[in-house]
């Protein structure tokens, strides 16, 4: 049911080596220094004074050309992901290169000249005068390099720590375009920037809520794993949505699917050099006269063992699950994988589709189960929080269906909001 970029096996996580370009090449050469004052402000001369003469020669060269370095690609080759790589490279921008070439003209000329007023300013000059200058031309060279965005979510970082939590965001907006769907998407966006989640795993979005979340202001934070021209030829499909910088994207189309269900995973940089894979899916739909069970358990197993191969794993979305004996059974997790609402939640139903306590779905038949979920595989992470959100009918808001004038909720599933810390 889509085109999405799809790949027998998901390949391993990047190497060390990888991780050590991405880190010094996409984060520019940024470091705080430990040098002396006196070889902070010869920096300021070296780099004035080189960017004035790159400045000055490009711009009276027109066959030079910058050359980012930055290791392979996303998986996606979207306009996100171009938008991605022209901050974690460095200057590889669409803008005319004149400009740019001026710009590091008067970049190096400031540079110089500020270079030059340390030098002949009072030797007087406290430390901390010293460490803001040397602060501010660290900040300069950053952006002349090409930083990534000032933060990840939370803190003041510019680079994500490894001391914080990552939250994780599974929802299935529900693809009814015809239910109150700007509204109901308003409402997500709302939940979005209530809780800042890191990562988002959605299901059931159509061209239309691609599109209603592509113009959402929320949206700009992250990097997403489905291409404009993608989205637009598909009916409806998951998608990832990550904060924190994504090494890669892919997905995996399921053979025994009807419905064009697949696997979609990302790669994501979790700080200090941690790995952790993203992953979520849509399983196969139960439909009249057919639990599609068999097909159902079988994406499941074969999920968990393309993802097994990681330490640091979060597989989450619209499993379609439905423990009873004479339907799915118990999810089939592998040894060292493991279900954090059980863990955090002992004894609570979590049911993520309510028919009961979601007004929005009154009338229909008498379901509760908890078909969203997560199953975690985490060497360096433990799960601190998980919780449904979306619970509550958007104010001044109702559908009509079967007669009666109902609430309208974002979704006819809750969404389900997980939180892991560094162990």
């Amino acid at each position: 049911m889509g085109n999405s970029e799809s790949s027998s096996q998901f390949p391993p996580p990047p190497s060390d080596h990888d991780a050590k370009k991405f880190t010094e090449r996409g984060r520019g050469g940024e470091r705080e220094s430990t040098e002396s004052s006196s070889a902070g402000k010869a920096l300021a001369a070296v780099a004035g004074g080189a960017l004035l003469a790159l400045g000055a020669y490009s711009l009276a060269s027109s066959s030079s050309s910058d050359s980012g370095g930055f290791p392979t690609s996303y998986g996606s080759g979207d306009h996100d992901a171009k938008k991605f790589t022209e901050r974690g490279r460095g200057g590889e921008s669409t803008e005319s290169s004149s400009a740019g070439k001026a710009l590091a003209a008067v970049a190096g000329g400031a540079l110089l000249a500020r270079a030059y007023s340390l030098a002949s300013s009072s030797s007087s000059s406290s430390d901390s005068d010293s460490s803001d200058e040397e602060r501010a031309v660290a900040k300069m060279e950053k952006l002349r390099l090409g930083g990534f965005p000032t933060s990840y979510g939370s803190g003041n970082s510019d680079e994500p720590s490894f001391s914080r939590m990552i939250k994780i965001l599974s929802y299935n907006v529900w693809f009814r375009e015809d239910v109150e769907v700007h509204e109901r998407m308003k409402a997500i966006g709302k939940i979005i920037q209530q809780h800042s989640p890191d990562v988002i795993f959605f299901q059931e979005v159509t061209p239309y809520i691609y599109d209603i979340f592509q113009s959402s202001n929320w949206r700009k934070a992250y990097e997403c794993s489905v291409l404009p021209e993608q989205a637009k030829n598909r009916r409806y499909f998951s998608m990832l949505l990550s904060k924190l910088p994504v090494t890669q994207f892919r997905s995996k189309r399921f053979e025994n699917s009807t419905m064009g269900r697949e696997l979609c995973v990302a790669a994501i940089e979790a700080g200090a050099g941690k790995k952790l894979i993203v992953a979520t899916s849509h399983l196969e739909s139960p439909t009249p006269g057919t639990m599609n069970s068999a097909e159902r358990v079988a994406q499941a197993e074969e999920a968990l063992r393309l993802l097994n191969f990681a330490d640091n794993v979060v597989f989450g979305g619209d499993m379609n699950w439905v423990e009873a004996p004479n339907a799915d059974g118990p999810f089939p997790l592998l040894d060292g994988w493991y279900d954090p609402w059980s863990v955090l939640k002992p004894g609570e139903d979590g049911w993520t589709y309510d028919v009961k306590s979601n007004g929005m779905l009154r009338g229909m038949r008498p379901f509760r189960t908890r078909l969203d979920r997560f199953a975690c595989k985490l060497a360096d992470f433990k799960p601190v929080g998980i919780r449904m959100v979306g619970t509550e009918a958007i104010p001044g808001i109702s559908w009509y269906n079967k007669g009666k004038v109902l609430p309208v909720l974002p979704s006819d599933h809750y969404g389900l909001l997980l939180t892991i810390c560094p162990v």
